[in-house]
C-alpha cells in the first residue's frame, strides 16, 4: 500500500445488513406493524417494551423525528440503530478519544444533517446506537465482538440551526456487543449487562 492511501472500504448492502439485525430475535419478533390512532407503521424489531429501527449511515432525515414520536405515542421506547461504518472511513465521523476510563468515547460529527445535539437533549424514551465496527461472520444473539456505542450526550455548535456546523457527541460501551444489545432489549438494565 503506497503512503497516504485509503484501504479499499466494503460492506454488506442495506438490505443484508437488516436481516443480519433482525436476526438477533425470532421471527416473530421482525418487521412487527405497530398500530396507533388509527395508522400503523412497521419496526424492524419488536421486542417487549422496545422497538428497534435500524439505519444504514448517520443521516437523520425529517422521518427520523416523526417514526420516534409515532412509536413513543404508542408507549414503546425506541432504539434507532445507526450503521456509520462508512461515516468513520469517509471521515464525517472521527472519534476524539477515549475519556473515563475509556468506557465513553467523544466523537466528532463533520457536516451533519440535523441538530444531533437539541434532539438528544429532548428525547428521553429514545436511544442512538452506532455500529461503529463492522458486523463480524457469527451469529449475533451470541456475538461478544465490541461494536456498537450508545450516544449519551450531543452538543451542536448552534443549537438555534436545524443544520448545525458541527456536532459533537459522547458515547457510552453499555451496549458494546450484539449479545449484551439482546439482553436489554429482553429486559436486562443497562447496568446489569456486565454484571
Amino acid at each position: 500500500m503506497l503512503f497516504g492511501k485509503k484501504q479499499p472500504f466494503h460492506q454488506s448492502d442495506p438490505e443484508t445488513w437488516k436481516r443480519q439485525w433482525q436476526s438477533l430475535v425470532p421471527p416473530e419478533n421482525r418487521d412487527v406493524p405497530i398500530t396507533a390512532d388509527g395508522e400503523t407503521v412497521i419496526a424492524f424489531v419488536q421486542i417487549g417494551r422496545f422497538v428497534m429501527m435500524l439505519q444504514d449511515g448517520l443521516l437523520m432525515e425529517s422521518a427520523f423525528f416523526d417514526v420516534c414520536g409515532f412509536f413513543q405515542r404508542a408507549g414503546y421506547h425506541v432504539v434507532w440503530l445507526m450503521r456509520c461504518t462508512q461515516d468513520i472511513h469517509n471521515g464525517f465521523l472521527k472519534p476524539k478519544g477515549a475519556a473515563e476510563g475509556g468506557t465513553r468515547r467523544k466523537w466528532l460529527w463533520k457536516s451533519p444533517t440535523t441538530n444531533f445535539g437539541r434532539w438528544t437533549s429532548d428525547n428521553f424514551n429514545a436511544t442512538i446506537l452506532l455500529q461503529h465496527e463492522q458486523l463480524p461472520d457469527e451469529p449475533l444473539p451470541t456475538c461478544q465482538a465490541r461494536i456498537l456505542q450508545r450516544v449519551v450526550w450531543a452538543e451542536s455548535d448552534d443549537p438555534t440551526r436545524m443544520i448545525p456546523g458541527r456536532t459533537e457527541f459522547l458515547t457510552a460501551d453499555l451496549p458494546a456487543t450484539p449479545q449484551e444489545l439482546l439482553r436489554w432489549l429482553s429486559g436486562t438494565a443497562l447496568s446489569a449487562l456486565r454484571g
